[in-house]
């Protein structure tokens, strides 16, 4: 949950219901705050992050930004939220390492963080939500949606920028 949507969203309305997207993932309302969804399938959007990956599953080309599957509509340009086949080996273009490359789950790129300001719980919630984003924004990756093993570069500015942020709103971190 976010107290606030980012300051770069777009709203979307589908069959009655209003939808957010920020930076690939998609909220909706829940009363004053905002919950992370799965988007509607069919619900379409101009342009994915930077850090959205191309697969192909069974002879179709797949946009994945989020965990959230896109198709490219060309007559339209913009993408459609999609369900991928079932049961199909998935196919990465030229030079995006194969699924098993994947990190372990139990890697974590994030700093562990202790708030030295007296925060409560639901602020070091918010607070990690928007330094994560930023750290994102920073590097351009996203761990939570990552199917590839980032190289340390990338790694450093993620966990750096994490840390920057974190102790600029002041929690003590590490790693």
């Amino acid at each position: 949950m976010i107290d606030r949507m980012p300051s770069e969203h777009s709203r979307y309305g589908w069959h009655g219901q209003d939808y957010f997207y920020s930076g690939g993932y998609w909220y909706r309302p829940q009363g004053p705050r905002y919950v992370i969804v799965q988007p509607p399938r069919g619900i379409r959007v101009h342009e994915l992050p930077s850090y959205s990956q191309e697969v192909w599953l069974g002879g179709t080309l797949f946009f994945v930004a989020a965990g959230t599957y896109y198709l490219y509509q060309q007559d339209t340009q913009d993408y459609v939220v999609s369900e991928p086949p079932q049961g199909v080996e998935p196919a990465y273009p030229d030079g995006a390492p194969p699924p098993e490359q994947a990190p372990p789950f139990n890697i974590s790129y994030d700093p562990r963080f202790a708030p030295v300001n007296g925060q409560g719980q639901e602020q070091m919630n918010q607070d990690g939500y928007d330094c994560h984003m930023y750290a994102v924004d920073q590097s351009r990756f996203d761990p939570t949606t990552a199917a590839y093993a980032p190289s340390e570069q990338v790694v450093d500015i993620y966990r750096r920028s994490m840390s920057n942020c974190l102790s600029s709103r002041g929690y003590s971190v590490s790693y």
